[in-house]
């Protein structure tokens, strides 16, 4: 009896965020088809923005983005009957009829008519930063974009603003999230329809104090706008318009839960400062989640930020200017006003961020007898499923410490970034309560290295692993290596990405440890410090051998199970990995930087021409894994 279409739905939806799987799906069956198409095409320019493997070159991604965006655009036919542009509307003459430039030779033809209309399933509109990107290829025939002094051509940005108002028709009642450029666009004109809008990410306000005589005086040709007013409302910027669209969304459907800030600091003279927590402010009690990791001077304006129903707090996590170090120390007092957090990021200068979570509290004189008064009672507070923190390393060890007492049945996600301040701390990073919902642990710093690495055997969920040491060696007296054989016992772990100096194929430590893990899909090897070729493909064919045998040993222990059992069964132990395994490991990518890949072309085939005499699991394993480069390896504190 086969599944009924709802049960499906609810197990593709854990795989939204897997674009491969997702497009496997699409190729399984019609009902198959039905339902995953929806999640691929919900949000298709973020899959590829966040693309986990981070093998595509920006050449590779920027041809993706190409050939998204002309699918969208021919499979919906958006651009047919849409509205004249207001310099068209304002003159006398027949309009043209809307055709968009003509495709670059690298623009394949597509089928006409199309057979499904992809835009229908859009539901988060996060093109907008790589627009521009993708009108290299597509439209080579307009001038390109940040050419000399001019920001943007008008010819392109009329075609930009052609596609958007287009898609805005198209999509204003579906959208979930949208994206916004401050001095190119503010979604004024299309208020009216967007009525299911319930994330806003705002870019480009470190120009927000623009006004249409500025974008003209500056350069940034903005077409499709109407007139400007008369009176005082010519001054109005572009923040203000979007504080004005804020407000009215809010007053009329009241949908808006998520806000995210991106600020970068410029010069004061077109800086918004302190303009940018009214943005936050007209959210009003609404606001959930709340993303201004790249505004740092956001701590200086907590008390102004709505937090009765505040679960995600997104601060920033790098170094603060003493001045901003001296605002967040007032940290625990905001957190203990939000009663409903559940994710936080944010930078620690201090021990006692997480206060209002402790059982503990002061004892308060009532009347003749001496009682115990819960202020901020822990009953009331949510726990934390996800924490993002960073500082110097005698702070921040002490404070994930008791993060990790206080949230181990509810903690999901543990990020430590911590900073080497000269010498490496006394205290370690380690707990002893069972974090037995914990899925992803990401250490960078010193935490790294001195991280109490027997604490992982009571995470009995974890998944994925990133260790990332980039500070100065220790001394002699402390170069002991962590203790990292227990990774071998976390039986779940399926992603280790290890970053910075960890000697980890020379040390043979490191070897024996990665070639026992023998559920790992993903190994990244990007950031490792002196890496060889030879030593990948070693590593490789160790851990497919130690896979082949561990997987035997499992088959032969159920089989000898069986017959004291009574089943009397004749066992072949190849044949029993072959059926009931798949016959072939695990390891499904290995990350490796760009500057490795002729070396490894080469070992690997050599490998590949000595596969006559292996056995069927080894030959399988072999085609399985697949190697990926990249240029650079992730920036590193």
């Amino acid at each position: 009896m086969p599944l009924p279409e709802e049960c499906l739905w609810l197990i593709i939806f854990y795989l939204r965020n897997d674009r491969a799987a997702l497009h496997s799906l699409l190729l399984a069956s019609r009902t198959l088809f039905r339902i995953s198409v929806s999640f691929l095409y919900a949000s298709p320019f973020r899959l590829l923005h966040n693309e986990p493997n981070m093998h595509w070159t920006v050449v590779e991604k920027t041809r993706r983005y190409d050939c998204l965006l002309h699918l969208l655009i021919s499979s919906s036919n958006i651009l047919e009957g849409n509205q004249p542009t207001p310099s068209e509307s304002r003159s006398n003459k027949p309009r043209a009829p809307s055709r968009l430039p003509t495709y670059g030779p690298e623009v394949s033809q597509l089928p006409s008519p199309a057979t499904v209309d992809y835009l229908r399933y859009y539901t988060d509109m996060f093109h907008d930063p790589m627009m521009h990107e993708t009108f290299m290829t597509l439209f080579p025939t307009i001038p390109n974009c940040y050419h000399d002094d001019v920001v943007w051509y008008r010819s392109m940005v009329e075609i930009r603003n052609r596609i958007e108002l287009a898609m805005l028709d198209r999509l204003a009642p579906q959208l979930l999230t949208l994206t916004i450029t401050l001095p190119m666009q503010v979604p004024r004109i299309k208020l009216p329809w967007m009525s299911s809008l319930r994330r806003l990410e705002i870019l480009g306000t470190e120009q927000g104090l623009y006004t249409d005589f500025h974008l003209e005086t500056e350069k940034l040709i903005v077409l499709g706008s109407p007139p400007r007013p008369t009176g005082n409302r010519s001054a109005m910027s572009r923040l203000d318009k979007m504080l004005t669209f804020i407000h009215d969304h809010q007053k009329r459907f009241g949908t808006l839960r998520e806000l995210q800030i991106d600020n970068k600091t410029v010069f004061p003279s077109k800086q918004p400062g302190s303009r940018l927590i009214e943005l936050v402010e007209a959210m009003g009690d609404s606001l959930k989640v709340l993303d201004v990791r790249n505004w740092p001077e956001a701590v200086f304006y907590l008390d102004q930020i709505p937090v009765q129903n505040l679960r995600t707090l997104l601060l920033h996590t790098l170094k603060h200017p003493e001045q901003v170090l001296q605002v967040s120390s007032n940290m625990s007092t905001f957190l203990s006003n939000c009663p409903q957090l559940q994710e936080i990021s944010m930078y620690v200068n201090t021990k006692d961020i997480f206060e209002a979570w402790r059982p503990e509290r002061n004892f308060v004189a009532l009347g003749s007898a001496q009682q115990q008064h819960r202020q901020g009672d822990p009953k009331s507070m949510s726990s934390l499923t996800r924490i993002e923190l960073a500082g110097l390393a005698e702070d921040v060890v002490v404070v994930v410490n008791e993060a990790a007492e206080l949230f181990g049945p509810t903690l999901e996600h543990l990020t430590v970034r911590s900073w080497f301040n000269g010498k490496l701390t006394t205290t370690p990073l380690s707990w002893t309560s069972s974090l037995f919902r914990l899925e992803s642990l990401d250490l960078e710093g010193e935490v790294a290295w001195t991280f109490d690495y027997p604490s992982l055997l009571n995470c009995t969920t974890l998944s994925r692993i990133r260790l990332a040491f980039t500070g100065p060696m220790p001394s002699r007296s402390l170069k002991k290596q962590p203790a990292i054989d227990t990774l071998t016992r976390i039986f779940g772990l399926q992603e280790l990405d290890l970053v910075g100096k960890w000697e980890t194929l020379s040390n043979k430590g490191w070897t024996s440890v990665i070639s026992r893990m023998h559920q790992l899909e993903r190994l990244d090897l990007v950031g490792c410090e002196g890496v060889q070729a030879e030593q990948v493909v070693d590593l490789v064919k160790e851990l497919i051998a130690e896979s082949e045998k561990w997987q035997l040993n499992n088959q032969m222990q159920s089989a000898d199970l069986g017959k004291e059992e009574g089943d009397g069964l004749a066992v072949n132990s190849e044949a029993l990995v072959y059926q009931h395994y798949y016959g072939q490991s695990r390891l499904r990518w290995v990350i490796v930087s760009k500057h490795l890949e002729d070396a490894i072309f080469r070992c690997w085939h050599a490998y590949g021409r000595t596969m006559d005499s292996c056995s069927p699991f080894v030959r399988l394993s072999f085609k399985r894994v697949r190697f990926t480069y990249v240029s650079l390896a992730r920036p590193s504190r």
